[in-house]
């Protein structure tokens, strides 16, 4: 019997630690909370009755997951532990833990907040200055994000007024609004790319990545709930969070004070009510003990404080049929399953498609045809199969196989990475999603994916740049084209002709380089053909160009053909080379800097950073390119040399700071 029970204890430890692994620093989800919740609750039932197996290293004592070393993030220690918050399902369980709570506190009152499913963060303040950011990571050592960090707006650089002590920790939760999260999954679709699972992995890839302007451009938000550090000026959570929004950040909204449980089941009801209609994703209500000196008194456990506790709404999951299966061949080959389900409402919406992701997906699933899904919308946004239904299925039913030969042009599929491609370059989808991305890129109006393959089928649209050979009499063949959407159309392809050189440069579809990466190529190569004949080194030599993009680039002009869509382009008198343009008035792009004497809250080489990547320079000696001067602690004879010269504008290290945080909100 030991040895069943023991073997069972070390099943669940390592498929727990194996989906907080995916989960911390893969960004994947392949179980549900609830599910995950519930088998972590189950290995706590059995080690408590148990405990001859009993193992520190147990899912059930530690925090997060262990942290995947890299070259590019380094790691940061915690001066005072952060901790993981304990879930529960239902109002039963929040009553056996306010039972539990008084017998060691008498008198007490509680403060609900909302459940952020975001990032975790402990953000490290110095005489009010910002200086080190870390995620939670294992809740004694995490990963050093500040650069990054430094980049969201909603962070302030420094800290308003000058109420507080002078070491503080401020921890909150990083995560992307609904709308950015959308925004940035419509970007990927139209790149080729599979849409982000949810806004969590999402906000907690960004934080990793090395480009620091791709997380400013990604509006990341913050929302700040707890302080840690000595002589606060405050001893009830309720007043720490007045305190926390005086400062400078986004606080809990709504956050409600409860004078006993029934008001904490009262504020329950209301915001599972409206947690729909929010702008944020949230999971769940934390509940927090108020007062200081009762937190003090009930402590911590290894995992959590006992102090505080969460609620979680269990998203209730909506049955459905899959009637088939469709293989869809994105413009780089990439072919993605699809589950065709009887159409079913979700979180105010009608699913009819789901997507299956992978091979891998449909094996570990075990989906057969005519199954019965259960379905879940992933953060409430992106529906996705979460269980099968196996007392409903029936004998007739037989697995899901992945297809070996494209749907589109039959060619034999190639599989990389759990991917399987198509080779053909020729092939039939992939001309049209490649013409689909063109088209919307360059802001083409009035053709659609259904006007596209109706060109194409008639022989009038073979590749993209065959939209600039168009001819009335071509569009009037159409079903449906009328003499004035022919010459609209055509007006607004001799139109598109005025896009810049970087969204030409997009318009290719080249992997991996996608409308910031653009940019930045076209910032570093004035033209497409000094583009086209560089080497694998000078581009890796850009900051934010990696190996990946680097080959891929690289891959892409060496095909005749390719070299041929760029011919083409100059015969049509597309913008293949910069120009200039009119850009809007920073306080930052465009000036130069020279830093002097020692900043407090950054070093020189971060301040440097944060300059550059808002479009200024910095350089290291004073002349008469040189707009500012930022003086620090023990400024040297740069600042005397400053002095001489009438355009140079004298900046104190808070003016600096300040003028930072305007740029990061006016982007």
């Amino acid at each position: 019997m030991d040895k069943k029970i023991e073997k069972k204890i070390d099943q669940l430890r390592k498929e727990l630690l194996k989906y907080n692994d995916q989960y911390y620093n893969l960004g994947i989800s392949e179980i549900s909370d609830f599910h995950f919740d519930k088998k972590l609750k189950n290995l706590f039932l059995l080690e408590n009755k148990y405990p001859e197996f009993q193992d520190s290293t147990s899912p059930t004592m530690k925090i997060g997951a262990k942290i995947h070393k890299t070259d590019s993030i380094s790691t940061v220690y915690h001066k005072y532990k952060m901790y993981s918050i304990q879930n529960t399902y239902s109002k039963k369980e929040l009553t056996i833990w306010k039972k539990k709570i008084r017998k060691s506190v008498h008198s007490l009152s509680f403060v609900c907040e909302p459940k952020y499913d975001g990032v975790s963060i402990n953000l490290i303040y110095k005489n009010g200055f910002l200086t080190n950011a870390g995620t939670r990571g294992n809740g004694e050592k995490g990963e050093n994000v500040t650069k990054n960090i430094k980049m969201i707006k909603y962070i302030p650089l420094k800290l308003r007024g000058n109420n507080y002590p002078t070491y503080l920790e401020i921890r909150g939760e990083i995560f992307i609004p609904i709308k950015n999260f959308i925004k940035i999954n419509k970007k990927r679709i139209k790149n080729g790319k599979n849409p982000y699972s949810n806004p969590r992995n999402t906000a907690s890839g960004t934080l990793k990545i090395h480009d620091s302007q791709e997380v400013q451009k990604r509006d990341l938000f913050c929302i700040a709930f707890h302080v840690v550090g000595n002589h606060l000026p405050f001893d009830t959570q309720y007043e720490a969070i007045k305190y926390i929004k005086y400062w400078g950040f986004q606080v809990p909204t709504p956050a409600r004070f409860c004078r006993n449980i029934e008001d904490v089941f009262h504020f329950i009801d209301l915001l599972k009510k409206c947690q729909n209609q929010l702008t944020y994703q949230i999971d769940g209500i934390v509940i927090k003990v108020n007062e200081y000196k009762n937190q003090s008194i009930l402590g911590f456990t290894n995992k959590y404080p006992r102090w505080a506790i969460a609620y979680k709404f269990r998203q209730k999951l909506s049955e459905t049929k899959l009637l088939n299966i469709t293989f869809q061949v994105g413009r780089t080959g990439i072919v993605t399953p699809v589950a065709n389900v009887i159409p079913i409402s979700i979180s105010g919406t009608k699913v009819k498609r789901v997507t299956l992701y992978n091979e891998n997906f449909i094996q570990k699933m075990g989906i057969h045809y005519k199954d019965i899904l259960l379905l879940e919308k992933g953060g409430n946004i992106i529906p996705k199969v979460t269980e099968i239904n196996i007392k409903k299925r029936s004998s007739k039913t037989f697995p899901v196989f992945f297809l070996k030969n494209c749907p589109s042009c039959n060619s034999v599929l190639i599989k990389k990475n759990e991917l399987f491609y198509c080779p053909n370059q020729n092939c039939f989808s992939q001309k049209i999603e490649k013409i689909i991305h063109f088209v919307s890129v360059m802001n083409i109006k009035k053709i659609g994916e259904k006007m596209i393959n109706k060109l194409y089928k008639k022989g009038f649209l073979y590749n993209f740049y065959d939209l600039y050979k168009l001819k009335k009499e071509e569009l009037l063949q159409i079903d449906g084209v009328q003499e004035k959407l022919a010459c609209g159309i055509l007006n607004n392809i001799e139109k598109s002709k005025e896009n810049p050189y970087y969204r030409v440069l997009f318009s290719l579809g080249i992997r991996h380089v996608g409308e910031y990466i653009s940019k930045k190529l076209t910032e570093n190569f004035w033209d497409i053909n000094s583009l086209m004949h560089t080497n694998y080194n000078h581009l890796i030599s850009i900051s934010g160009i990696g190996k990946k993009i680097a080959k891929s680039i690289i891959t892409y002009f060496s095909i005749t053909e390719h070299k041929n869509i760029i011919q083409m382009f100059v015969k049509y008198g597309l913008h293949i080379s910069n120009r200039s343009t009119m850009k809007r008035y920073s306080l930052i792009e465009g000036k130069s800097f020279v830093f002097t004497g020692k900043l407090s809250c950054m070093t020189r080489q971060e301040a440097k950073n944060i300059v550059e990547f808002l479009g200024g320079s910095v350089y290291n000696t004073v002349n008469n390119k040189i707009n500012f001067i930022v003086v620090g602690k023990n400024f040297g004879s740069k600042l005397k040399e400053s002095m001489k010269k009438n355009n140079i504008k004298i900046l104190t290290e808070h003016i600096f700071l300040d003028m930072l945080q305007k740029e990061k909100k006016s982007k």
